[in-house]
């Protein structure tokens, strides 16, 4: 892997200046911070909908699973062989148009009998962002100049995270104060600008031609990739593990409707500040993460992955027992601070030890891998907390991440070792 060397300052003078110098960029987080923001507008009124109409746990959860269950196994089948096979920027153009329509459909929820359209519409708008993101991931290494892939790895991850803390906020208010349709509308809108800016970009989302870089191998091959890159390099598999184990502790998302409207009785705008609180972490932790450390090798990875986690399931455990949406709130910055900067790390790992037309991908397997985790998270922690209380579903969530990390420390101990008997490497 390329050394992870930045010519751009650590930090928010670097977001600053990659944005100012790179024009392409700027439009990409343009699109990406607007669409962003109309989700979570969309999030909250449709959890506060969906928790008024059932009174379910479970049915909270549900609407996570079929968030991104459907878009990690699109993603991973045709997202990314789509990513790289034709037009990365057509793709996510078509993409943000196909969701502006979808996102009206929420509007027709009125009474539990229509609910299934919040799992229908919510399924069709995860389907669209599964061909969006992993083309977004795979044209961003193109669009960046040398030095600038890691700035712009962690701005996304940092403007992710704002666009939760600020959308989840404001999205709570609007849903309160204007009514749920109102978050649905903007949502729609949302997409519609993104698009927008998007037809701005003038550089190149793919390297090579995508028909030509794929015209040698079969359909079914080429959907198979990504699996067999990621299991023929020991090293890059370890190095996208990360997200999965994470997204154990993350189960707990489908229960924050739950805890806002049942525990702390706060309605649409406790949803919104504990989504606030997670934005809040994943804003700052990527910011801490990329200006404190710059892990050179297998053994610095290693180290600064398992401070990520303390911080995961340290955060989640305070949200688990809290009886307030302050606590609650505070639990998720910290959860998420750690969760954060393992997604910004691990992302641009992955990224560079990836060659261009294979990219979109094993990105696509990536994010399944994250997406399939935390989704069968969330149905196992909701599950537990219908039968045993919120408190145990969110520990259960917990107690697997600190599992799951004991095994992978096991492992990437051994390659570690593995790499430096053959030829010590730098990330």
């Amino acid at each position: 892997m390329a050394d992870l060397v930045n010519t751009l300052p650590r930090g928010m003078p670097g977001y600053i200046q990659l944005l100012k110098r790179n024009p392409d960029v700027r439009n990409l987080w343009l699109a990406q911070t607007i669409s962003q923001l109309g989700d979570w507008f969309n999030s909250v009124a449709l959890l506060g909908l969906i928790v008024s109409l059932s009174g379910n746990p479970l049915a909270t959860s549900l609407t996570v699973v079929f968030q991104m269950l459907p878009a990690a196994l699109t993603g991973v089948f045709l997202g990314g062989y789509v990513a790289d096979r034709f037009d990365r920027k057509r793709v996510m153009i078509i993409s943000d148009l196909a969701r502006a329509v979808i996102a009206l459909s929420f509007l027709l929820i009125r009474t539990p009998e229509w609910l299934w359209i919040a799992y229908a519409g919510t399924l069709m708008l995860s389907v669209g962002g599964a061909f969006f993101d992993p083309a977004t991931a795979a044209a961003l290494p193109n669009l960046c100049q040398p030095g600038e892939l890691q700035t712009a790895n962690a701005l996304q991850q940092s403007t992710w995270a704002s666009s939760v803390f600020v959308g989840a906020a404001l999205g709570g208010v609007v849903a309160q104060a204007f009514g749920r349709d109102a978050s649905f509308i903007a949502n729609s809108a949302s997409f519609a600008l993104s698009a927008l800016f998007l037809s701005q970009i003038s550089g190149r989302f793919n390297l090579s031609d995508g028909r030509q870089a794929l015209s040698s191998t079969g359909a079914a091959r080429a959907l198979t990739d990504g699996f067999r890159f990621l299991m023929g390099h020991r090293r890059v598999l370890l190095l996208s593990l990360t997200k999965a184990i994470w997204a154990l502790t993350l189960g707990g998302i489908g229960l924050y409707s739950v805890y806002a409207f049942n525990r702390y009785h706060a309605g649409d705008i406790g949803t919104s500040w504990l989504y606030a609180g997670r934005g809040l972490g994943a804003f700052v932790g990527p910011l801490i993460a990329t200006s404190l450390f710059a892990p050179h090798s297998l053994r610095d990875y290693a180290r600064t992955m398992l401070g990520a986690f303390f911080f995961c399931a340290l955060g989640y455990a305070v949200f688990a027992v809290s009886d307030s949406a302050w606590v609650g709130a505070l639990g998720l910055a910290v959860a998420h601070l750690g969760g954060g900067s393992v997604w910004a790390f691990s992302r641009m790992a992955v990224q560079r030890e990836t060659p261009d037309q294979l990219r979109g991908r094993v990105l696509a397997v990536d994010g399944m891998t994250f997406s399939v985790t935390t989704s069968l998270s969330t149905v196992v922690v909701g599950a537990v907390a219908s039968a045993s209380g919120e408190t145990l579903g969110v520990l259960s969530g917990v107690a697997a991440t600190v599992i799951a990390t004991g095994l992978w420390l096991l492992a990437m101990r051994s390659e570690i070792r593995r790499a430096a008997a053959a030829e010590p490497r730098s990330l």
